[in-house]
């Protein structure tokens, strides 16, 4: 089973009380893991900026005083290790490798101790309507999705501009390299 916490601080997932209550909510595990998948920031944030064109609430988090950014810097620092909130057998993922190269999901699977297939991978999740730019279009092909280049089709809108700064491009860089382009979102 895998449960969300997308829009929550680590902070608040670790927190005692989540703890007390992971058993009675999700029921015993024989093994847990704290699987962080963690998406570079331009394109995170655009689909998360396209998305809140038809639901508002798409940029806001369930974190009292953090912001979308907070999150990303904090999930950012947890998946370098600058943190240790994550206690359960933490797996963290880059989603921009995992979606370029079926090794590394290979290498995924074996650390969460799951037979490997790529079954699925042309799949576009129907959950909130698909994938943000083309809904359930590429449902079949969605690896033909160009979803490492989101960013470029909402580069000049202003409010996404605002999202970024020094600490975003250092830990982008940190954990994705260099995304040719990005610089000239920052101000």
């Amino acid at each position: 089973m895998i449960y969300s916490y997308e829009y929550f601080s680590l902070e608040q997932i670790a927190s005692d009380k989540f703890e007390r209550n992971h058993d009675l909510y999700l029921g015993k595990s024989a093994t847990r893991y704290d699987l962080l998948i963690i998406r570079d920031p331009f394109n995170l944030f655009a689909s998360r900026l396209k998305i809140s064109s038809k639901a508002a609430h798409f940029l806001s988090v369930n974190s009292p005083n953090k912001t979308m950014i907070d999150l990303w810097i904090d999930y950012a620092k947890e998946y370098l290790g600058e943190t240790n909130y994550l206690k359960h057998n933490k797996v963290c993922v880059n989603y921009n490798q995992w979606f370029t190269d079926v090794e590394y999901r290979r290498n995924i699977a074996d650390k969460l101790q799951m037979e490997f297939s790529d079954v699925g991978i042309n799949k576009v999740a129907g959950q909130g309507g698909g994938s943000s730019f083309e809904g359930k279009e590429f449902d079949g092909k969605a690896t033909s999705m160009d979803v490492l280049n989101r960013w470029k089709k909402v580069a000049d809108n202003p409010q996404y501009k605002q999202f970024f700064n020094q600490e975003i491009l250092k830990y982008s860089e940190r954990i994705f390299g260099h995304i040719p382009g990005t610089e000239s979102l920052i101000n």
